[in-house]
């Protein structure tokens, strides 16, 4: 009988593990958990496990899983020292980020008053996420090109824009994992060397906090070379920078990958590989993905209004800026990203034929019709 200990807020996640399973669930708010006696422990990103957080591991614990794409909460190689296998759900929010990214883009548009085909894009970070961000941009026509060194070298297929050739884009859009060490660091990879002499229409970070520094954009800011950004992660979050946050034309507590599908992925794809390390047979899952049916038509909308109505991101950033006063604002950001209802992606979205029509960037975007 295989013991697994959770965070209670992997979505699902019952729905996913065989019945003869013993499933336990822990509130990550409350510290870190007592984990002996368990076989796996299955965490998100709020989790911490380096030799610090988790200096005792039990004998019985052999594997532990996160449900999220990133792992830079991690510390794998001393779990691997230990005899624990460590898994992630690499690619489970790809598709939500980049609708993060093209809703951003398309209110900034139209509040702006601005033409997306005028621009050239940089996609920094080009694995699941940025390649999902860059079939978007295929399907808007806009002009783009890939950066990310440390993929050409592992990739013979990949061949990787040069530094100057993504610094002379009008857009950046990041994607990178978070790394503070090796051949190619993330850490402040936007600096103040990078921006001294450079002009940017909009930054966009959907990355993870730490990827951009905050100080050197805003200096950019103030001096007009950036004129715009999107902000979905920080550096030091959850205690997140009141200021910099004043200054985004939409900020948000790291939901750039938040939907139903997303959600329901990673614990899928986590739980399937718990399953195949015990030599366990995970249940049938399918009908958990489920469309969602949208009756509009009735109603007057602009393009704007039909979009915020699919997608909540400006109302996760009018609740984030009214947290920027609060003492207690960190506590409350890990509260947004835990106690709203996650959205639908576009793809899992039906609208009735006679709307859909008058929008064809909905269409684009994936939502359907019934």
């Amino acid at each position: 009988m295989i013991k697994v200990l959770a965070d209670q807020n992997l979505y699902q996640l019952e729905e996913f593990l065989p019945e003869d399973v013993i499933l336990t669930m822990f509130d990550p708010n409350t510290g870190f958990p007592e984990t002996s006696g368990f076989d796996a422990l299955l965490i998100r990103t709020v989790t911490k496990l380096n030799p610090i957080t988790f200096p005792e591991i039990p004998s019985s614990l052999k594997f532990v899983g996160t449900g999220s794409s990133g792992s830079d909460h991690v510390d794998i190689e001393y779990l691997k020292t230990n005899g624990v296998v460590f898994a992630d759900a690499l690619g489970n929010n790809a598709r939500a980020v980049a609708e993060y990214v093209m809703t951003s883009l398309l209110l900034w548009r139209e509040q702006k008053g601005k033409s997306l085909s005028d621009y050239t894009y940089g996609i920094i970070g080009v694995g699941k996420a940025g390649t999902a961000v860059a079939d978007l941009f295929d399907s808007f026509g806009l002009n783009y090109v890939l950066y990310d060194p440390p993929r050409a070298e592992q990739d013979s297929q990949f061949k990787s824009a040069s530094l100057e050739e993504v610094l002379q884009c009008d857009i950046l859009s990041f994607h990178a994992s978070f790394s503070k060490s090796g051949r190619h660091p993330s850490y402040h990879w936007l600096n103040n060397e990078k921006l001294s002499s450079r002009s940017f229409e909009l930054i966009i970070n959907a990355s993870r906090g730490g990827v951009i520094d905050e100080t050197a954009v805003s200096m950019s800011l103030d001096s007009g070379l950036i004129k715009d950004i999107i902000v979905d992660v920080w550096e030091h979050e959850p205690d997140f920078n009141p200021e910099f946050t004043k200054r985004a034309f939409i900020a948000t507590p790291h939901i750039a990958g938040y939907s139903e599908q997303s959600k329901l992925n990673a614990s899928k794809m986590v739980c399937s590989k718990l399953c195949d390390y015990f030599g366990l047979q995970c249940p049938p899952t399918k009908d958990l993905y489920l469309n969602k049916e949208l009756e509009l038509a009735h109603l007057s909308y602009s393009f704007e209004e039909l979009l915020l109505r699919l997608h909540p991101i400006k109302e996760y950033d009018a609740v984030l800026r009214n947290l920027v006063s609060r003492p207690d604002k960190a506590t409350l950001f890990q509260k947004l990203r835990t106690d709203r209802p996650y959205r639908y992606e576009y793809s899992f979205l039906k609208l009735e034929k006679k709307l859909l029509n008058n929008f064809e960037d909905l269409k684009k975007l994936g939502v359907k019709t019934f």
